[in-house]
């Protein structure tokens, strides 16, 4: 009988010490994320995002929004609903919840290991969304409801949603409906429809600004027109073949802005593969039974 091959080998040896190479990852993380967080580390971050989430006025929320913009918000009227109260904190107070929210979301998924991620930690100290992003896609295939999060915030990377209608999941893209649909209902009920006609405006009416882009080694990320049909391609060609990690690198891909917290919502990766991994390693253990 044929030996297994080195990659069959490595996936072998990661199952068998999968839990002790996580504790290991979460504990560089965390450990990252201190020197990060007591300016030992000379990571220039600045809490922008986490600002314009405090700083939104849920009567008004759109005023000046301009795309790229530090101080943007572009989310939902019902975003601004939930967060009218909090702003009322002060902002120390709401962007170090805003973190404490991300890393119990890790934890409580058992992702810490996921710290090393390039660009988590510079989410949770930025404090924008994609690390809540990446949970609901993981959750999404479970409860397709979390994924009302991506519509009513960033939009674009709801392109996951592709999933489901490849694979012909009528119910679970009915469930995103009627999740959403309900979220709407109860938002214009309680601040009217005008927020809601001018959300979609300024959906519709927002443009890339080239001066936005984030430049990573020297190279500005494809504008979302050119990304959007590669998510769409991903998505659907993880669909057909049943590779869920497909999902989180499609909503990637069809963030209406690159930025380098933006690859947070890859986070989601890891676990879908390892999750996916003992059906692929079938082979290799048939291989150690016959041997």
């Amino acid at each position: 009988m044929r030996e297994p091959g080195l990659r069959h080998r490595l996936a072998d040896a990661a199952a068998r010490h999968g839990r002790l190479i996580r504790w290991g990852l979460a504990a560089i993380g965390l450990l990252w994320l201190a020197l990060v967080a007591l300016g030992i580390l000379p990571y220039d971050l600045h809490p922008n995002d986490s600002l314009a989430y405090w700083a939104v006025h849920p009567a008004d929320p759109y005023r000046g929004a301009a795309l790229g913009a530090p101080d943007a918000f572009f989310y939902a009227p019902v975003v601004a609903q939930l967060l009218g109260p909090l702003t009322a904190l002060p902002f120390d107070v709401f962007r170090l919840g805003l973190a404490a929210v991300d890393l119990a979301g890790l934890a409580g998924s058992g992702l810490l290991y996921t710290l090393v991620v390039p660009g988590v930690i510079e989410d949770i100290v930025r404090g924008n969304i994609h690390i809540l992003l990446a949970l609901a896609i993981l959750a999404g295939f479970r409860f397709p409801g979390t994924w009302s999060f991506l519509l009513l915030t960033k939009v674009t990377p709801a392109i996951g949603l592709a999933w489901f209608a490849v694979r012909r999941e009528w119910g679970a893209l009915a469930q995103v409906a009627v999740v959403t649909g309900l979220i709407v209902v109860v938002s214009v009920i309680l601040g009217g429809v005008q927020l809601w006609v001018d959300w979609v405006r300024l959906l519709l009416t927002s443009s890339e600004n080239p001066r936005t882009y984030t430049y990573l080694f020297g190279i500005a990320p494809p504008p979302l027109v050119v990304r959007m049909p590669m998510a769409v391609l991903v998505v659907a060609w993880g669909a057909l073949t049943n590779r869920r990690w497909t999902v989180p690198v499609a909503a990637f891909l069809a963030l209406p802005i690159i930025w380098p917290s933006g690859f947070a919502v890859l986070l989601a990766v890891p676990p879908l593969w390892l999750a996916d991994r003992p059906r692929r390693l079938e082979p290799v253990a048939r291989v150690a039974e016959s041997a």
